[in-house]
C-alpha cells in the first residue's frame, strides 16, 4: 500500500479530490501486486454510489487488494472516510469538528 500511504489527504479541499487521489494511488498499488487496475480498482461518484445502494459519497474500491486494506481512518479539511467491508472507502463531504 505504498502509494496510498504517501497521499497527503490534508492537502485536498473536497472529498472528490481526495477520492480521486486515493483511486490513482490504489491503481498503482494494484499494478505492483500484479493485478490489472482496469478490472480491480473502481471509483464511483456520490450519485453512482447511491444508485448502487451504498452510502452517498465518493466510493473507492479495490476488492482484490490486501485483506482489510480499507480499514484506516483518513480525514482532511474535506471530511472523512468510512469503510464498508474493508476493501473500499467512501469519502464523505462533511467537516469534522
Amino acid at each position: 500500500m505504498s502509494h496510498l500511504d504517501q497521499v497527503d489527504f490534508a492537502g485536498y479541499t473536497t472529498a472528490a479530490g481526495a477520492a480521486k487521489a486515493a483511486h490513482k494511488a490504489l491503481r498503482k498499488d494494484c499494478a505492483e501486486w500484479g493485478q490489472d487496475p482496469d478490472f480491480e480498482v473502481f471509483i464511483y461518484s456520490p450519485e453512482q454510489s447511491k444508485e448502487r445502494g451504498y452510502t452517498q459519497g465518493w466510493q473507492v474500491v479495490w476488492e482484490c487488494g490486501p485483506d482489510n486494506w480499507g480499514i484506516r481512518f483518513i480525514s482532511g479539511p474535506w471530511g472523512f472516510c468510512e469503510t464498508y467491508w474493508g476493501f473500499d472507502l467512501t469519502f464523505c463531504e462533511e467537516r469534522i469538528s
